[in-house]
This record gives structure tokens, sequence and C-alpha cells, in this order.
């Protein structure tokens, strides 16, 4: 796993993700490097380096998806935030038992004021030296309405950290809106560069 996943901040304490053991034969099974008992249950939001981001990634491609679809595991309980452009991707993980934070509350109404954009590519010159790169639209990058929304960005399919691998900029200032991405990397110029975001409709 990436040390840059890692977080050791205390974590709030209504934020979960429980998981428990269903493996065949009695087996025990080790997440994250901690051991779960056969027919136990673990909040994975409590070991101490666990993040939000670091599940995320884990049920994209990593341990996480591995063991759920092995039917290792299953889970109880969650309401991180798991925000599906993918349908097939959601519909796997309500199959598991994740029912809350796929998709925004509608609050009632049929119009929904924003607008889904998906792999979208990056704009910026990717040559060894430059960090700045730019997406072609402003984006929400906090609350809005009811929901809370946050961007996606992925370098050579990786989901990139906020605030440790990014951090983000308005290019006209403060309120004008988010459109800039500072990496504290350099992309080469074979590097894939792609953001999923949320727009004003």
């Amino acid at each position: 796993m990436s040390k840059h996943f890692y977080t050791f901040f205390p974590k709030s304490c209504d934020t979960r993700f429980i998981v428990k053991n269903i493996a065949p034969s009695g087996k025990r099974i080790r997440i994250f490097n901690y051991p779960i008992v056969n027919g136990g249950e673990r909040d994975l939001m409590t070991i101490p380096e666990i993040s939000e981001a670091t599940i995320r990634h884990s049920l994209l491609k990593g341990e996480l998806v591995n063991k759920l679809r092995a039917l290792e595991i299953v889970v109880i309980d969650s309401n991180i935030d798991l925000l599906q452009f993918d349908p097939c991707h959601k519909r796997f993980l309500e199959s598991v038992g994740v029912n809350n934070g796929l998709e925004v509350a509608g609050g009632g109404s049929t119009e929904i004021p924003f607008l889904f954009k998906q792999s979208i590519e990056l704009i910026g010159l990717k040559d060894n030296i430059n960090r700045t790169f730019i997406t072609p639209d402003k984006f929400i990058n906090g609350s809005f309405g009811n929901n809370e929304f946050r961007i996606l960005i992925r370098h050579n399919g990786r989901v990139l950290v906020p605030n440790c691998d990014f951090v983000l900029s308005e290019s006209g200032g403060v309120g004008t809106g988010y459109d800039t991405i500072n990496l504290t990397f350099t992309p080469h110029p074979i590097s894939e560069l792609y953001a999923d975001y949320v727009t004003e409709a």
C-alpha cells in the first residue's frame, strides 16, 4: 500500500466502514495487516493509518475488492463517501452490503442542479517539469446544496490523495471556482491524468 494513503489523524466518531469475515471453513483473514477471526467484525476506519481514501482505492482495485469477490467478507455498515459514477461498480458495492454514500440525495426534487463529469483529461504540459494542470470546467469541491462533492484525480490509474499528491486552487481568485490542480510531482510525457468531478448545471 502506498504510504500516501496513510493518515494518523483521529477519525470522526461517526465515520465507519465495518466488514464481517464470512470466509468458508472457519478461515481467519487479514485486511490492511489486521486480523479478523471467522465470524468477527472490524470497523476499518478505526485502524489508525486507514483513511476513506484508502478504502475507496482498495474497493476499486485492491485488497478489499478481492476479498469481497472471493466471498471472504461482507460489508455490515458504512457511511463513508463512495459516490459512484460507474453503474457497474455501484451495483457491485450494493451487492456486497454497501447501501449508503453511493449517490447524492435528491432532496425531493426531480431536477438535479449539478452535472457529473467523468474521466476528463487534465490540461497541461507533461514534460517532467510542469506541475500545474487545469480542468476544462469550474468544478465543485466542497458543499453544494445538501451535498458534499470532491474531485477525484487519477494518475496512471492510481487515485491521488488530496493535500498530499495535489492541492487545488482557483485561477480567477477566491470565489471564482476551482479549476486548477497543483501536483506535488512532475508527470512524465506518457503519464495519464484524468479527473471525475461535479459542476453546477
